[in-house]
C-alpha cells in the first residue's frame, strides 16, 4: 500500500488531521460538516491511497457543502491555468466563494489573464445577489451572471463573460486527486480545521478572448477544492503550486495566524504516496517587494524555499508583471501571480512554472 511519511513539525498536522478523522467517525459535532470518505470511482481522478482514511472526495465534494455556524465559513473552488496560443503564454485564473453566513459580499466570483509574453494583465471581479447564485450540493454546477462551472471528477466546463474579455475552457484530469496533508483536513491556523484537495494536473483547451481578439488555446492547469471556518485571526498566508518534472506534485502552504506560524507542503508522488513535510518560513527567502498602487499593499516577488526533507533549494519569481492584485470590496487586496521556478530538488536540477497566492500583511 502507498505510504504516507512525515518530516518535522509537518507530522503534528497529519496527526491532527487523524484525529479529526476519528472524532468525525466517532459522531461528534464535526460529523455535520464532514464530506463523503466514499472512494471516487472515476480512475482519472481517483484519490491516492495514504493508509490513513481519506475525509475529502472528488467524486462528490465539487459539490457545495452544507454550512457550518460560523460567520466566516466558505466554499470555494478554483483554477489556475498556463495555456498558450499563437506563441504567446497566458496565465489564467477563475475563483468562486461564497460566505453563505454573512450579509454583505458574500456571493462572489473573479476572473484573471495575464500575457506572460507581453506583460499585459487584467482582472474582473463579480459581486453576485444570492438570488441570482447557484451552486448545488452534491455536484460540480455553478451559475451566476457571467459564469458557468459545471462537470465532475472526470470533465468540466468553465464559460466566463467579462465586458473585456471571455472563457470557454474543457478542464480533464490527466492524474490523481492530491489530498492535501494526506487525509484532505488540516489546521489552517490557530486550530481552526480545514478541508482541501487538489486535481493538479489537468488538460486544458479551448477559447480565450481578450480584447476581442479569439485565441485557440492548450495547456495544463491545477484545480483546488476548499471550505471550512476561515480563521478570524489568520493575519497572512502564501500558497504555491509546483509541478516537478519527475511527476511530483507539491502544494505549499505558508500562514501566520496569531497564536501559529506553519510552513509546510504536501507532495503526491506518481505512486500515489505522500510526504507531509516541514518548509522553512518563506519571510526568510522573500525579496525584491511590490508595493500596490491601488491598495498599498506590499508582496515580495523573489522567494528562496527550502525543502531540507527533498533535498529541494528553489527560487521562485513572479513573471509577467508584479501588478496581478485583484483587488477586494474592503479596499484591500490580494495577489493571484504566475510564477517561475528553478533549482535543485531531491539533487537534481529542475525549472518550471506555477502561481503564487498571498494575502495579508507582508511589511515585516
Amino acid at each position: 500500500m502507498p505510504a504516507i511519511r512525515t518530516k518535522g513539525r509537518a507530522a503534528v498536522l497529519v496527526t491532527a488531521a487523524a484525529a479529526l478523522t476519528l472524532c468525525t467517525f466517532a459522531g461528534s459535532p464535526a460529523q455535520a460538516a464532514a464530506p463523503s470518505a466514499t472512494p471516487s470511482a472515476t480512475p482519472s481522478a481517483r484519490s491516492a491511497t495514504s493508509g490513513i482514511p481519506a475525509l475529502v472526495d472528488p467524486a462528490t465534494d465539487l459539490g457545495r457543502h452544507a454550512p457550518g455556524p460560523q460567520l466566516t465559513w466558505f466554499d470555494s473552488i478554483y483554477f489556475t491555468g498556463s495555456v498558450k496560443a499563437n506563441g504567446q503564454e497566458f496565465g489564467l485564473q477563475v475563483h468562486t466563494r461564497i460566505l453563505p453566513n454573512r450579509d454583505e459580499a458574500a456571493y462572489r466570483w473573479t476572473f484573471s489573464v495575464i500575457n506572460k509574453t507581453t506583460g499585459w494583465y487584467k482582472d474582473y471581479d463579480a459581486m453576485v445577489e444570492p438570488e441570482d447564485y447557484r451552486w448545488s450540493q452534491g455536484k460540480l454546477d455553478i451559475k451566476a451572471p457571467g459564469l458557468s462551472w459545471t462537470g465532475d471528477s472526470v470533465r468540466q466546463s468553465v464559460q466566463v463573460e467579462t465586458p473585456w474579455g471571455a472563457l470557454d475552457v474543457q478542464l480533464v484530469p490527466t492524474g490523481p486527486a492530491m489530498n492535501y496533508a494526506s487525509t484532505g483536513v488540516f489546521h489552517l491556523a490557530d486550530g481552526v480545521p480545514n478541508y482541501e484537495f487538489a486535481l493538479p494536473e489537468m488538460r486544458t483547451s479551448g477559447t480565450l478572448v481578450v480584447d476581442g481578439k479569439k485565441h485557440q488555446v492548450s495547456g495544463t492547469s491545477w484545480l483546488d477544492r476548499q471550505w471550512g471556518e476561515m480563521p478570524r485571526s489568520l493575519t497572512r498566508w502564501t500558497w504555491m503550486n509546483l509541478s516537478m518534472p519527475n511527476g511530483d506534485k507539491i502544494a505549499i502552504w505558508d500562514t501566520v495566524g496569531a497564536e501559529s506560524k506553519d510552513s509546510w507542503a504536501t507532495v503526491l508522488h506518481p505512486d500515489g504516496s505522500y510526504e507531509v513535510v516541514d518548509v522553512e518560513p518563506l519571510a526568510q527567502g522573500a525579496s525584491r517587494p511590490w508595493t500596490s498602487p491601488a491598495t498599498g499593499q506590499r508582496y515580495p516577488t523573489r522567494w528562496r524555499i527550502r525543502i531540507p526533507a527533498l533535498r529541494a533549494e528553489l527560487d521562485v519569481r513572479v513573471t509577467g508583471n508584479p501588478d496581478q492584485e485583484i483587488q477586494t470590496p474592503d479596499g484591500s487586496g490580494y495577489l493571484e501571480a504566475t510564477a517561475a521556478f528553478t533549482g535543485k530538488y531531491d539533487g537534481r536540477r529542475v525549472r518550471g512554472e506555477n502561481y503564487v497566492e498571498m494575502t495579508g500583511e507582508w511589511t515585516s
